[in-house]
């Protein structure tokens, strides 16, 4: 599977950010990119949220993932009741596949005051991988990506507005969860200050494949057979020892 990492800056308006995705978008296209990724709320960015240009910019996403034959992964904020939802949305040629409400709110942007938690994990069949769905500070919950690795998910998919004062926590932590449960890890994140930490691609043994850390597109290439046979050749999901695990 060829996949995309859209490391993109936010406009002065969702319009503006739309029209600068669907353009790199087409470019992750032209490369052979079957799957792509765009960061955490990026129309309107982490600063600024509004919700109400995502409707017109989920329209325009599945017309492009139509007219590219791509799959479309976007965070993007909508309304829900009396507060918001931070989603990523998975949009195929023919539809949704998928959406996922971020499980873990992050206090120091005052998420648990103005957002609903998610309360389920999202996977799905994706190009021969089973992938499954985080929002940024959701990495700091290992449990949760264990969870999804436990249950066969070999793929984690991650739009993020991660600060890029604290980069190397970042790196930490998409190399780790991708190495402690043998996974490949997209990781997309905003191109502008004070977010802009390093788009990433992470393989299942920790080690980075491709690194964004301006605007722009990049595309690699991974192997669906590639985490199955390394969890069989050096075995670590059944050395696990939940009965002394009190979490």
């Amino acid at each position: 599977m060829k996949a995309a990492l859209v490391h993109l800056a936010t406009r002065a308006t969702p319009e503006a950010t739309l029209k600068a995705a669907l353009s790199l978008l087409e470019q992750a296209a032209q490369e052979g990119a079957q799957v792509a990724l765009l960061p955490e709320l990026f129309p309107s960015g982490y600063r600024y949220p509004d919700a109400a240009a995502t409707p017109q910019v989920l329209e325009a996403l599945q017309t492009s993932a139509r007219q590219h034959q791509m799959v479309i992964v976007a965070g993007v904020l909508e309304t829900a009741a009396d507060r918001y939802a931070n989603r990523v949305r998975i949009l195929g040629p023919q539809g949704e596949l998928g959406c996922y409400t971020k499980t873990h709110l992050i206090p120091a942007f005052g998420e648990p005051q103005t957002m609903i938690p998610g309360q389920e994990l999202v996977r799905l069949e994706l190009q021969g991988f089973l992938a499954g769905v985080a929002i940024c500070f959701d990495l700091r919950f290992p449990e949760l990506f264990r969870t999804y690795a436990v249950g066969g998910v070999n793929l984690f998919l991650i739009p993020s507005a991660w600060p890029i004062s604290r980069s190397y926590a970042w790196e930490l932590f998409c190399k780790a969860r991708a190495a402690e449960n043998q996974a490949y890890l997209l990781a997309v994140n905003h191109a502008e200050e004070p977010f802009g930490a390093a788009s990433l691609a992470i393989d299942p043994l920790g080690m980075e494949l491709a690194r964004l850390e301006s605007e722009g597109v990049r595309v690699v290439a991974l192997d669906p057979l590639y985490p199955t046979r390394l969890r069989t050749e050096f075995s670590v999901f059944p050395q696990r020892r939940p009965d002394l695990y009190k979490l």
